[in-house]
């Protein structure tokens, strides 16, 4: 397969999002993210592609595509989607009963027939019984800058203060997210006493939350039992929810709002707890697919780590000898994987893979002092920058510090905890960063795009959420 797709991506058309991860894990997205959801008329990006170095990925997509996805479910409005939620939704709820039936299953029992049409049944349970619900991210990308566009002419127009306030609220969380349920189940478990069958029930029921793009970690009680001492003092505010929904309600009353404001609202509003449930549907796929590959590093004496770049359909021949080593270390050092029309397309590895991401990602910072991006939670704060390109630079937060990161996930909640502000590259209205933020009451600005790279550990800065805006006081020596 040649590079030849590659060329669609024009530098001023490329978006680029930092996560830790690994190509096995991604490639049940590829439906989702470049195809019809249930054949639906929800549009898909046309290509997309994961660049991988060090258990790192950057996602790289359309600009285009994100607008034209974007566009489309705004089009199509809340009903339209609501239905289309609540088959998915079904779909879940049968894919959470499956994976507690396979979590305990034992592989070794199975021949290598069995094993590779479990693995095959795995993946296609996932990508096509289920599906990975890509367009929301098209939505949360177009809609986050439309809906601020749209909003902050409005409010001029009609003369109404603190816009950013009301941006926040039309795209706040009303549901809890899986990380609140985990902390209510905790907090229950307390109450009614804690017991060792009750530890290893609420174990299992969550033995896929400190799971990643990267792979399976288990949860382990030492962990759980920490947060539980963590309840004890910092008891999670469960009805923020409803004060949210209630002040939503009553800005769109008081403001009169336009139908695309109330439409883009409603459908941020729905699609922030479909991303949370479709979190959930990652890490269970990553907790099962990582145990399968377990298993098969076992039988052919491998490294786990290099069957992390190893496709599903090529497991056979790992299984019989024929994959070389060689091949899986090449894309261990930097790959691609691409991806279209529900399908991997292409996975290119070694100079090729790099020269791709250096032509797309090259920016110009050497004059940077100021940079901008949207309010997901206003308020101010000064501190440290702590840059946060991985899930294991989570030490190096200390109290107070600003936590600048490409985007934020659950794995890197106790950094945001810690920090004073949270300052992201990429990120929507619906996104982690923006959600988390709001729940722990922190300043916190998105899509910026640069953040990452122009600060740098040390560096003094200023979080100005209710204008969007962090600006460098002090470079670091």
């Amino acid at each position: 397969m040649t590079s030849k797709p590659l060329k669609q991506f024009l530098k001023e058309e490329v978006y680029i999002e930092h996560f830790d991860g690994c190509p096995t894990f991604i490639q049940m997205t590829d439906v989702g993210f470049t195809s019809r959801i249930y054949g639906s008329k929800l549009q898909g990006y046309r290509i997309a592609v994961c660049y991988f170095k060090e258990r790192q990925g950057d996602w790289v997509t359309m600009v285009s595509d994100q607008a034209s996805i974007g566009k489309n479910v705004i089009r199509l409005g809340p009903v339209y989607i609501k239905k289309l939620y609540a088959r998915w939704l079904a779909n879940f709820r049968k894919m959470l009963s499956r994976y507690y039936l396979l979590y305990e299953k034992d592989l070794r029992s199975l021949s290598n027939r069995e094993l590779l049409n479990y693995a095959a049944e795995n993946d296609f349970f996932y990508r096509e019984k289920v599906s990975m619900p890509g367009f929301i991210d098209g939505f949360m990308f177009y809609a986050d800058k439309r809906l601020h566009k749209i909003l902050t002419e409005f409010c001029k127009r009609k003369k109404i203060p603190d816009p950013q306030h009301i941006f926040a609220m039309l795209s706040s969380q009303v549901e809890p997210s899986f990380i609140n349920e985990e902390e209510a189940d905790l907090l229950r478990l307390m109450k009614a006493g804690v017991t060792e069958a009750k530890l290893k029930h609420h174990l299992k029921k969550y033995s896929w939350i400190r799971s990643s793009y990267t792979g399976y970690k288990p949860y382990t009680r030492n962990e759980m039992l920490s947060e539980i001492a963590r309840l004890k003092t910092h008891k999670p505010d469960f009805t923020l929810f409803q004060k949210n929904k209630k002040e939503k309600k009553r800005l769109i009353a008081k403001y009169k709002f336009t139908p695309e404001i109330r439409r883009i609202s409603e459908l941020a509003t729905m699609l922030v707890k479909w991303q949370d449930q479709r979190k959930v549907y990652t890490l269970t796929y990553v907790t099962l697919k990582q145990k399968i590959l377990e298993e098969v590093a076992r039988r052919t004496n491998s490294s786990l780590e290099l069957m992390r770049y190893c496709h599903t359909n090529e497991l056979s021949k790992v299984l019989s000898g024929n994959l070389k080593e060689s091949l899986l270390k090449e894309r261990e050092k930097s790959c691609l994987v691409g991806m279209s029309k529900g399908k991997n397309i292409f996975f290119i590895a070694g100079k090729e893979a790099r020269d791709f991401l250096e032509r797309v990602s090259r920016v110009d910072l050497s004059k940077i002092k100021e940079i901008s991006g949207m309010a997901a939670n206003i308020g101010k704060a000064r501190g440290q920058a702590k840059i946060m390109l991985s899930v294991k630079d989570i030490y190096k937060v200390k109290e107070g510090d600003i936590l600048v990161v490409g985007m934020t996930r659950p794995e890197h909640l106790v950094g945001m905890r810690k920090a004073a502000a949270i300052v992201t590259d990429d990120g929507g209205i619906t996104c982690h960063a923006a959600i988390v933020a709001r729940e722990l009451k922190k300043p916190c600005i998105i899509g910026t795009r640069i953040a990452t790279k122009v600060l740098h550990d040390g560096d003094l800065v200023e979080v100005d959420a209710g204008r969007g805006i962090v600006r460098i006081l002090k470079k670091a020596k």
